[in-house]
């Protein structure tokens, strides 16, 4: 029977209606039944897809479960009543087409997706605070679900699709009491439509998005970039040894009869010895090997694995980790990488994808990693990304170059069972390391994805995460992060990392690692190098607005305090903010100052010394030395800004971020002016006193205790007196 005809037919004792042991063989449409994990309706409509009158009850879940498991019981009979009630009893007396039943599906796999992650569990929970949450969350989980590259792909039909759940679950709501169901208790959106609401949020996606925590991003990229160090020739020696001793095991003696091929079993048993033979290196500070030694079975994150297992796992993290470094010092997204070529420069040493280029001022060869763009081209075509800087004459490698090259040892054995020229593949087998090219896959940015979380929840440990992050912007924002071992990272976010990093250096990182941001830092200021990449501008123009707004935020919520000429106008005129945003809960403070900050139209431009503020473009001392003033700048005249030249300027904002940079300004220029006094020549280095005084003042308007940095100083100076 077909769903048209079913809903005539039972419309004395509609199916939403009937008890549960009722509906176990209950028909939906020609091709389903209740109990099953899809619907599939009947649509009459001629030449439509199937995937259009499709429901999909078998959801993943962030619990790691799935919607049909029976620990979610209650959820998906609900959500099942709901569905069916729209076709059988539509609140607005219209019924929902079969083929707007894929559409639908998205918009329910996404809100009972987030009404788990929220622990709500019926619609009678639902009031407008849940909604207000919802709509908040409802950015990074559209990119969650979606799995997409870049928050600046997050379109308005997809917005509206989710949102009408919520409006429709509020039409439905006489439906679902008939069956015992207490209804939402308010209408969702304070009356206003799924389109209006979808309109707001794809306009100002970027400040709707939260930032990724600085205590999960440092930890992150500190175990990556640990992994591309010491362990990193482990693994690949480990691999090697490995294959070795599968492809060229040594010989037994041949007896009469015998045909002299090496057998499996004898390849296997002196592959598992070469494994279980191997002992790791003890880096550099450590006492013990980084590794133990590999047993014949571990228990890891609830699961076995055997010796190979270990290998392969070890092989698969030295992969994933330099994914991570790509993305979150290079800016590329997944997709990017996915297309990156495989090979080595023999002349130049670096992976061909890369080539180094003078910067303008001819003191500093940047890095240039060219891949393929496909995603938003209809013609697929190259693109240039910077991977890092060093001053000419300088050996060391970027990071992100060293995360290539390593990618290109470590896959070389599998791209040639392919006869692949693409630098990365994926393993599709579930035992050891890949010996023939049904093992191995081409990689694709799910495979990728998935590695990734793998590589956070075996290798970074976030057990000790707080409840909250310094900067949250709602509570208990890290909960989340720690209950789910960093799982629910999404690659978009790492873009957001290095651009993060990039406007700000953070000095928690690795000093590599800083070493490369800083690098960045510097290439924006030479001459616009990023500027010719829109995808690389993108994020930071993402974070530039993020980061806008949690310094007003924070400033709202009394959690910093703005120095500099400009942040003490900001202190004096936060009052109107304040006032928007009092009484209101943490997430709704936030949206509310991302609406502020909007309406105002406030962006700040970012250094390692400070930010920017140019509400009075003739005003900024850049311009005004660079002979370039004019109404029309709305950025810094990066050539001539410094550090004295914006602490003296009106659009200067300091606060707790840059504390590190004016600690270690005082701390270098008042050694050197103390030491110049031991030398009876302090005359000379009153430039140098002056800067000491200045950074010294600054510390202190954002209440940070200089005494411990004159206790460092005079240590330094004992020190260096007892070695002279």
């Amino acid at each position: 029977m077909l769903t048209d005809k079913i809903i005539v037919g039972t419309a004395e004792s509609p199916l939403h209606l009937r008890a549960d042991p009722d509906l176990t063989g209950a028909w939906i449409s020609s091709k389903s039944r209740w109990c099953d994990a899809r619907w599939v309706f009947d649509n009459p409509t001629p030449g439509a897809h199937s995937s259009s009158s499709i429901i999909y009850w078998s959801v993943l879940l962030p619990d790691g479960r799935f919607l049909t498991d029976p620990e979610h019981r209650i959820l998906l009979g609900w959500l099942r009543r709901f569905v069916w009630s729209l076709l059988a009893a539509p609140g607005n007396s219209v019924s929902l087409a079969p083929g707007s039943m894929g559409d639908l599906s998205v918009g329910v796999r996404r809100f009972a997706r987030w009404l788990v992650s929220r622990g709500y569990g019926w619609p009678k929970e639902l009031d407008n605070a849940a909604i207000d949450s919802f709509v908040s969350d409802l950015p990074s989980l559209l990119l969650e679900d979606d799995d997409s590259d870049d928050e600046h792909e997050l379109s308005f039909s997809a917005v509206r699709s989710a949102l009408r759940v919520p409006v429709l679950l509020w039409q439905q709501g006489e439906a679902l009491v008939a069956t015992g169901i207490e209804p939402m208790p308010a209408e969702p959106f304070d009356g206003k439509s799924a389109k209006e609401i979808a309109a707001s949020i794809t306009k100002n996606v970027a400040g709707w998005i939260k930032p990724l925590p600085d205590e999960v991003a440092i930890p992150i990229l500190n175990r990556a970039a640990w992994f591309l160090g010491g362990p990193s020739e482990d693994v690949l020696r480990l691999q090697s040894e490995c294959l070795q001793a599968w492809s060229a095991p040594p010989r037994r003696r041949i007896y009469k009869g015998q045909s002299g091929q090496l057998g499996l079993g004898t390849r296997k048993e002196c592959q598992l010895a070469a494994a279980k033979a191997f002992r790791f290196s003890i880096l550099p500070g450590e006492t013990v090997p980084w590794h133990s030694p590999l047993e014949q079975r571990v228990e890891k994150n609830k699961e076995t694995r055997t010796t190979m297992q270990q290998v392969r796992f070890l092989v698969q993290a030295l992969r994933d980790a330099a994914v991570i470094i790509l993305q979150s010092t290079g800016g590329m997204r997944i997709s990017e990488i996915c297309g990156l070529p495989a090979g080595v420069n023999l002349e130049t040493g670096l992976p061909i994808c890369v080539r180094t280029e003078q910067s303008v001022t001819g003191l500093n060869e940047l890095f240039i990693c060219r891949t393929l763009l496909a995603k938003t081209e209809e013609t697929p075509r190259d693109q240039d990304w910077i991977l890092g800087m060093r001053p000419n004459g300088n050996t060391d490698l970027p990071l992100a170059v060293r995360a290539l090259i390593v990618l290109d040892r470590l896959l070389a054995p599998y791209r040639a069972l392919l006869g692949s020229d693409r630098l990365l593949v994926w393993f599709s087998a579930e035992q050891g390391l890949s010996k023939s090219a049904a093992g191995v896959a081409p990689v694709n940015a799910a495979s990728l994805r998935r590695g990734i979380r793998c590589f956070i929840a075996d290798w970074v440990d976030l057990s000790g995460l707080p409840n909250e992050s310094a900067h949250k912007v709602e509570d208990n924002d890290l909960v989340p992060w720690r209950k789910s071992k960093g799982r629910i990272i999404k690659t978009h976010m790492f873009r957001k990392m290095w651009a993060s990093f990039a406007l700000n250096v953070d000095p928690r990182l690795l000093p590599v690692i800083q070493m490369q941001f800083h690098h960045l830092n510097q290439v924006m200021t030479e001459g616009g190098y990023i500027g010719g990449n829109r995808l690389q501008v993108a994020p930071l123009s993402s974070v530039q607005a993020q980061q806008t707004n949690l310094l007003m935020f924070e400033m709202a919520q009394g959690r910093s305090v703005a120095a500099g000429r400009m942040g003490d106008q900001l202190e004096r005129h936060i009052g109107e903010l304040r006032e928007r945003t009092k009484g209101k809960p943490m997430a709704d403070a936030w949206r509310e100052t991302v609406r502020f900050v909007n309406d105002y139209d406030l962006r700040l431009w970012f250094a390692p010394h400070g930010k920017c503020l140019p509400l009075v473009p003739p005003a900024m001392r850049c311009h005004e030395i660079a002979a370039t003033t004019s109404w029309l700048n709305r950025e810094p005249n990066y050539a001539t800004r410094d550090p004295s030249v914006c602490a003296g300027c009106s659009c200067f904002v300091l606060d707790a971020r840059h504390k590190g940079f004016w600690e270690d300004r005082y701390v270098h220029n008042w050694l050197s002016y103390r030491q110049s006094e031991l030398m009876g020549i302090p005359g000379k280095f009153r430039v140098i006193r002056e800067r000491a005084y200045q950074a010294k003042a600054l510390l202190g308007r954002i209440g940070a205790d200089t005494a411990p940095l004159d206790d460092q100083v005079e240590a330094q100076l004992k020190k260096m007196g007892h070695a002279a």
